[in-house]
Parts: C-alpha cells; sequence; structure tokens
C-alpha cells in the first residue's frame, strides 16, 4: 500500500507555462513579438533538455541559456544578459496551479509529500513555501542530485530520505518522459493529473489518474497504508 506520495514540482503543481510567459512578457526586447511567446515557450523546452544531458551545471544557468537560444531561433533577436537573468530569478514567481494548494495540503496530512525537480535546491524549497504552503518531507533538486531527471538519481534519493520500497511510494506527474517513465523503471506506484490537455500516455501502468489534482487526492487517499502500530 501507498505509504509516500512524490510529485513532480514544475509542471504538476507549478503553473510553469503561466510563469514563464508572465516574465516575458515584461521583456523589452520582446516588445511587439507578444504573439509569438508561447512559440518561445513550446522552443525552449528541447533546448534546456539538451543542455541538461551534458555536464552538470545550475539551472539557472541552463534557463538563462535556454530562453536566449529559443528567442533567438523563433524571433531572431537577442535578449539582453539581464533580462536572461530576469528568466532565470522568475522562476519563484511562478504561480501554483489553483487546485494544488488544497489538494496538496489534504493528501499532507495524511502521509509523507515529497518534491523532485529540475531546478536548484533553494528555489525548489523557495517555491514550496511561498506557492503550496504545506509540509513537504522531501525535498530532492537537480542541485542536490547533480543530475537532471529523467535521470535515475532524483527517485534514489527520495526512495534514500523516506526509507522506503519502490512499491509504497506513489510518483505524481503529467510528463511521460520527464517523469512517468523514469519513476515507472524505478519500480514507483504511478499517478497521473492532467495538466495543459495532456492525456494518460499509453504504455504505462497507472493506478490513479485524474483531470485535476482533488479528484487525483479523493482517489490515493483510500489507498494509504494505515500508519504503523494501527488495527486493520
Amino acid at each position: 500500500m501507498i505509504r509516500a506520495v512524490t510529485f513532480d514540482c514544475f509542471g504538476t503543481l507549478i503553473d510553469w507555462r503561466l510563469g514563464q510567459r508572465r516574465v516575458l512578457e515584461q521583456f523589452p526586447s520582446l516588445r511587439g513579438n507578444e504573439d509569438r511567446i508561447d512559440e518561445i515557450i513550446a522552443a525552449r523546452g528541447p533546448i534546456e533538455r539538451d543542455l541538461e544531458t551534458g555536464v552538470w551545471r545550475r539551472y539557472e544557468e541552463i534557463l538563462a541559456e535556454s530562453v536566449a537560444e529559443a528567442v533567438r531561433r523563433v524571433c531572431g533577436i537577442e535578449l539582453t544578459p539581464t533580462e536572461q537573468r530576469a528568466f532565470a530569478a522568475g522562476q519563484l514567481g511562478w504561480p501554483a496551479f489553483p487546485d494544488a494548494p488544497a489538494a496538496l495540503a489534504e493528501l499532507a496530512a495524511e502521509l509523507p509529500v515529497g518534491l523532485l525537480s529540475n531546478c536548484d535546491d533553494v528555489t525548489l524549497r523557495l517555491c514550496a513555501h511561498k506557492h503550496l504552503r504545506v509540509p513537504i518531507a522531501v525535498f530532492v533538486s537537480a542541485e542536490r542530485a547533480r543530475s537532471y531527471k529523467p535521470a535515475p538519481r532524483h527517485w534514489r534519493l527520495a526512495l534514500d530520505d523516506l526509507g522506503l520500497e519502490p512499491a509504497e511510494v506513489l510518483h505524481v506527474s503529467f510528463a511521460a518522459d520527464y517523469d512517468l517513465e523514469p519513476a515507472a523503471a524505478q519500480g514507483f506506484v504511478l499517478g497521473f493529473v492532467g495538466r495543459y490537455g495532456t492525456e494518460p500516455p499509453a504504455g504505462l501502468d497507472f493506478a490513479f489518474t485524474a483531470g485535476d489534482l482533488p479528484e487525483l487526492v479523493r482517489q490515493i487517499l483510500p489507498k494509504l497504508a494505515p500508519p504503523p502500530g494501527s488495527q486493520s
């Protein structure tokens, strides 16, 4: 039975698309190109992933470099160094999905909750404190792991922190490639929550699927393992 739940943070609990858009809309260099911001965000993702597969670098550097390259490719213009740094720093302001804090609080009242993210450690903790506002038992950042998801070290560190076996931990995400596939490879139980119009990916065995986080939590709560020492 489930004894802990880990979550992908940015994209599943934090609305990273809206957050990026809000930051990019403020850049003087993009005036007149506001209608291409969604293209920039879409182009940035694969660039970021390529940068993450090389020698480990801080995520703030990857954010700055990837957004500069995405703007270059989509708009043919150069962001200023100040804008690149502002994009990276702006991650702290990316908002939570409206359904996340209350649903997460309900879950965290019953069992340990962990966050697995490709950001740095301070950003992960500050975003959780500022936007999610619930007790988090485990934080696994790329800075701590010295690797980026989908590499397996995030999940291994989470298991070490929790002192549990993979079959006792549910991992929740909307993203197949960064989260659900590697979590499945490590033996975690899988939960899917729909974000950005995504559907549960084929080829994976899900214990729970839902279109929003409150519905997912309603499914999870009856399946939790009883506390140690309680009568079944």
